[in-house]
Order: structure tokens, then sequence, then C-alpha cells
């Protein structure tokens, strides 16, 4: 038997590429962004389909999307707080 050894790169050199997926890819896998398949449909509508994004870009638009969550915008105007 010939056992060829194999060179293996280093978990933190990894290519940019591996990380990245397309707008169906990201819709598929909302549940690893925690998130619901429409949400990320509506953050990723303006991006072509064979686009690819990393996760740091999905995550960007969704926050965008859904807009950010303060005590400023849930407290009721006539509150006294």
């Amino acid at each position: 038997m010939n056992l060829k050894k194999q060179i293996r790169q280093p978990t933190n050199v990894v290519p940019d590429t591996l990380n990245k997926r397309t707008k169906q890819e990201w819709i598929e896998s909302a549940v690893v962004l925690k998130r619901e398949r429409f949400e990320i449909a509506g953050a990723l509508f303006d991006c072509l389909d064979d686009f690819l994004l990393s996760q740091q870009e999905v995550i960007q638009k969704v926050d965008a999307y859904l807009g950010l969550k303060t005590k400023e915008e849930t407290v009721n105007v006539d509150t006294t707080e």
C-alpha cells in the first residue's frame, strides 16, 4: 500500500472564497445567523443571485434591514422614562 502524506493548511489560513456564499445559499442557511429565511431574503433583495457574500456582509445587511433596536425606539412617547 502506498500512502501519501497529505499536507493540510492550518485552519486559520482559509481562502476567503470558502467563507462566501450566494444569496440563495444564505437564505437556505438562515438558521446559521439565527434569523428567519424571509429576513435574509429581505436584506439581500438588492444583491445579484450569483454574487458571493461573506457572513459579515450578510449580518450587516440584515441589521440594516431590520433596524437597530434601541431603548429610544421602543419607549412610548407618552411615558415618563
